[in-house]
């Protein structure tokens, strides 16, 4: 028969083991929590030495996990750098469609939410770890197809299709203002090594007025 603090023990343990922290299969995290450790040890890396002078390895030792459980979600470092760019990014947040409670009146709302988007996608890229991110990835991209897809695909189609079908905006001219704001702050920052305030607002104004004047 087991004592009652054999049954605390047994229990906590049994909790452990379901959770996948500190117990059960050798007592591995779960995968969320190694991702979670894996693209902040990459974008933290990336951001502080370069993109080519950071490894796999040097992203395992930072997030604490073994190397394995890096190569086993990313066969190598661009894609992980993507995935790292993706969260560091975030969702692109959506403004309140006319009419609704604390939403701009109609006739304004375009602008205004378009001017919205363009900002945040300048302020994010304005972002020390993000730039770095998206440098890196940027130049490697230039001799990887594959790459290029990806990059497409987790970062620049969500962002552009959802302003051209939400605010009837030529997805032509959202691509294109994309690379308005990404293009001009990279260039910016490797040509003067800073992003400022009052350069972020004007590339978001210039973006702004390509996206509204040429709705469809």
């Amino acid at each position: 028969m087991m004592s009652t603090s054999d049954n605390a023990a047994a229990g906590a343990a049994g909790t452990r083991a379901v959770s996948g922290v500190g117990g059960g299969r050798g007592g591995r995290p779960r995968r969320a929590e190694v991702d979670a450790a894996v693209l902040d040890a990459a974008t933290r890396l990336i951001a502080e030495q370069g993109y080519a002078g950071t490894t796999l390895d040097q992203i395992a030792a930072r997030a604490e996990v073994s190397k394995s459980s890096v190569y086993r979600r990313w066969p190598g470092k661009a894609v992980l750098a993507v995935d790292a760019l993706a969260a560091a990014l975030g969702d692109l947040p959506l403004p309140p469609t006319p009419g609704s409670s604390g939403s701009v009146a109609a006739v304004d709302a375009p602008r205004v939410a378009l001017r919205s988007s363009a900002r945040w996608l300048a302020d994010r890229v304005g972002d020390h770890d993000v730039r770095r991110l998206l440098a890196g990835v940027l130049a490697e991209a230039g001799q990887d197809p594959s790459l290029r897809d990806l990059l497409r695909s987790r970062i620049r189609a969500p962002f552009c299709s959802e302003l051209a079908e939400r605010w009837e905006v030529d997805a032509a001219t959202v691509d294109l203002a994309f690379d308005v704001v990404v293009g001009t702050l990279l260039h910016r920052w490797a040509t003067t090594g800073e992003i400022d305030a009052r350069t972020t607002a004007q590339v978001a104004e210039l973006a702004t007025a390509m996206l509204f004047d040429d709705r469809v």
